[in-house]
């Protein structure tokens, strides 16, 4: 699904800071949703800031002011940017094809050269960061992937979840494998082996999503696709800032809240800022503990910021270095035994720490496009689980506990040359990786020393060099080819097994060929492809009866996808079929002795379908979507037991949402209210035949209310408003679950309220 807010002739809220002219316009399009369509290079003049309650055309006149270029309204959402001394002309060349629609014609960077998403022939996706800023939400990636065709999540605990695209589901559990999912920082890779750190997403100007394999590009780790957050840049010239407070509290369950701050500090006009972001938050819990008489026992802190500095040394140059920090604690696991309360010896924490730093140049040698980024990233997640089920098969004492401690240290390296013009646009570079991931387990006894199993460490060394380049054909048709050629070395290290070189070269290519009939409609069919390296698996006992190493796997893709608006704009489609051919998967499973180890789960194959309207009759918009998939294991593969149910894990054979929304004035206030309603189809936890746990198959109704005047907003949520209890999870403690019935019901009713502020 992508997005972009309705168009509207009243005045909007606007809040655009000053900064190069290509980002305040892409700012513009993304808080009003007007297309604004570029005749060739994109403008690199500077921008002056706009704030306040203003009709998007007057706004976009204020933008370009100071500039060389002026806007020419095409119709009542789309403007078109032309050089000041060149008199208005009533079409818009052919080099530069006028966007689909409103929510299309954003400028986006997922595809590593500026691209406006109306011409990207591929399942791309602009995450509605609306539904971040609904009350009651966590704030974090899993809030928006409800809202989005062919993404989901697991719903183990914060800080602990597994983020899946387009059904490329390997595994729910968190083993040594990396992630069929790339979770990137701006351009900055911060995920590999490791759960999604679940940041709060506060003063993130968008999040960027592409489905299907990503490897010319993105390379290993991208089997399913990849999560792109873009985060607020410094404003080199005005002073500005904001902060918000929530307050939640949830049905049967505790009380919550959040904190959130934002400063942006010219420190040399125009030429050096700052901007900062800081935020503390306690998540309510809704689980009880009936063992050890304890309430609302998965309550959750979460504390955090960014500290951003831009510099601008020269005309087109830019220096961008940012440090992040977050600190989550669970206090106990949320999953459930009998209705919302489990029994345990003792508590489940959790903690996921996260620090990464980012230093990113980025400029312009004559017409072409330069960027180097690079990136270190410290990720620690711990866990403990009360494992006394298995004491008397240890010979330990119970109360037993087993602790786990990951820790993850990744440093990238990647720089790489684009020319976006529009009639021949192409991109090359190269990339390094190193990745030091340690994984280290224990049993700790009540009484007696703690008994390490598993003491893996896996050092890996990717380098690549990458490109992708777009060839215009007759009749609107395009050609786009890309390749990566990489190499990578993993040494592993596992308990007794001695250290273990595995190296692998690796070649991922894609190709697209995009017709575009007319202005409003592109159709493309697409080959993309991937590759995750194997590795040793950690289990020093050998009791899960793992195989010392995993074979690496390789995804194929093939999708024929379109979009098209009818009635200027009003009406947008967007649909994608697609087929995978998945070989060796990887799976993390839980053996007998309730530890994790990785195996070739044997062949995949998926297919399916998923598609998205969007439908602004002002002051309402209608918004739907809906994925159907059939990914299923293709022949026998190592895991023992019967085959008659091969259903990939976690992921649904049918989801869908819609939500109804409505902006208008009220007075000098604008008002807001949306309702919103998701279904999610019934799936399967794992491959092994003998866990036939099930989850899903269940319909979540939310809906909010805001008012905005000035720089004031305030806002009220209801989420999950029918008080559900559908099991979102169908797994909590490793060593219990395949004898004691566990689920992790969606958290109940809950009401928020939230309040901020702008200035």
């Amino acid at each position: 699904m992508t997005y972009a807010a309705a168009a509207q002739a009243a005045p909007v809220p606007i809040d655009v800071p000053a900064g190069p002219l290509r980002d305040s316009l892409v700012a513009l399009s993304q808080q009003t949703g007007i297309s604004i369509g570029v005749s060739g290079k994109l403008p690199t003049d500077r921008a002056p800031a706009v704030h306040g309650l203003l009709e998007p055309g007057l706004a976009l006149d204020h933008l370009l002011a100071t500039s060389r270029w002026r806007a020419v309204r095409v119709d009542g959402m789309t403007w078109r940017i032309v050089p000041r001394l060149v008199p208005p002309v009533p079409t818009v060349p052919a080099a530069a094809p006028p966007s689909l629609s409103a929510a299309d014609d954003i400028i986006i960077t997922a595809t590593k050269r500026d691209e406006r998403l109306s011409n990207i022939p591929a399942a791309i996706s602009i995450m509605p960061l609306r539904a971040i800023a609904a009350p009651g939400s966590s704030h974090s990636v899993g809030d928006l992937l409800s809202q989005t065709e062919g993404a989901f999540s697991t719903n183990l605990g914060a800080g602990r979840d597994r983020i899946f695209l387009r059904g490329v589901a390997d595994s729910p559990f968190n083993g040594p494998t990396q992630s069929t999912v790339g979770l990137y920082l701006d351009d900055a890779r911060i995920s590999y082996a490791t759960p999604d750190p679940d940041l709060r997403l506060v003063d993130v100007d968008r999040v960027e999503l592409l489905r299907g394999p990503q490897g010319a590009l993105y390379g290993t780790g991208s089997l399913g696709g990849i999560v792109r957050l873009v985060t607020t840049r410094p404003d080199l010239d005005h002073w500005s800032g904001g902060g918000a407070i929530e307050a939640s509290a949830v049905m049967g369950g505790a009380a919550g809240g959040a904190l959130d701050a934002v400063i942006n500090a010219p420190l040399v006009e125009g030429r050096l800022g700052l901007r900062a972001v800081g935020y503390t938050e306690l998540m309510p819990g809704w689980i009880d503990d009936s063992q050890r008489g304890r309430s609302n026992i998965n309550r959750v802190s979460r504390s955090g910021g960014r500290v951003a500095l831009r510099w601008h040394p020269v005309a087109d140059w830019t220096v961008d270095g940012s440090f992040v920090g977050q600190w989550l604690n669970a206090r106990d696991s949320q999953y459930a035994t009998s209705g919302l309360t489990h029994a345990t010896a003792q508590a489940e924490p959790h903690d996921n720490d996260f620090v990464a730093g980012r230093i990113e140049v980025h400029g312009r040698i004559a017409d072409l496009d330069v960027l180097s980024a690079s990136a270190i990233v410290s990720h620690k997640a711990d866990s403990r689980f009360d494992a006394s089920a298995v004491a008397a098969a240890r010979n330990l004492t119970p109360p037993l506990a087993y602790q786990e401690d990951r820790q993850l240290t990744l440093l990238t390296q990647e720089l790489r040359v684009s020319d976006p013009r529009a009639r021949h646009p192409w991109v090359i570079g190269g990339s390094v990786l190193i990745a030091d991931n340690s994984n280290i387990g224990a049993f700790v006894p009540a009484a007696g020393t703690s008994v390490v199993v598993r003491d893996q460490d896996e050092r890996s060394l990717e380098a690549a060099i990458f490109g992708e380049a777009t060839q215009s054909l007759p009749h609107r048709f395009d050609l786009t080819i890309g390749l990566r050629v990489f190499r990578s070395v993993a040494t592993n290290e596992a308990g007794p097994v001695r250290q273990q070189h595995l190296a692998k070269i690796g070649v991922t290519p894609s190709a697209t060929i995009a017709w575009r009939p007319a202005d409003n409609r592109l159709f493309w069919l697409r080959y993309a492809s991937a590759i995750r390296p194997g590795g040793l698996n950690g289990d020093s006992t050998g009791m899960a009866g793992s195989r010392p190493t995993f074979r690496s796997d390789e995804l194929r893709s093939l999708e024929l996808g379109g979009r098209a608006t009818l009635l200027n704009g009003k009406i947008a489609l967007d649909g994608t079929i697609f087929a995978l051919s998945w070989e060796d998967l990887q799976s993390d499973v839980i053996g007998t002795d309730g530890l994790v180890t990785t195996i070739n789960a044997g062949n995949a194959r998926s297919f399916g379908a998923e598609f998205s309207t969007k439908v602004v009759l002002m002051p309402f918009t209608v918004e739907g979507g809906m994925t159907l998939q059939h990914g299923r294991l293709n022949g026998p593969g190592p895991i023992p037991g019967g085959n008659d149910d091969r259903h990939l894990p976690v992921v649904p054979d049918i989801s869908g949402h819609i939500r109804l929304s409505a902006t208008a004035p009220i007075g000098a206030m604008i008002g807001g209210a949306f309702v919103n309603m998701r279904y999610v189809g019934k799936a399967r936890l794992s491959f092994d035949p003998a866990v036939a746990l099930h989850m899903g198959d269940y319909i979540v109704v939310d809906s909010g209310l805001s008012v905005t005047r000035g720089t004031w907003k305030a806002s009220i949520g209801i989420t999950n408003m029918a008080n559900g209890r559908g099991d979102s999870f169908s797994f909590g403690n490793p060593f219990t679950f395949r004898s004691v019935d566990q689920q992790t019901p969606i958290r109940p009713r809950t009401a928020s309220f939230r309040m901020e502020r702008r200035f």
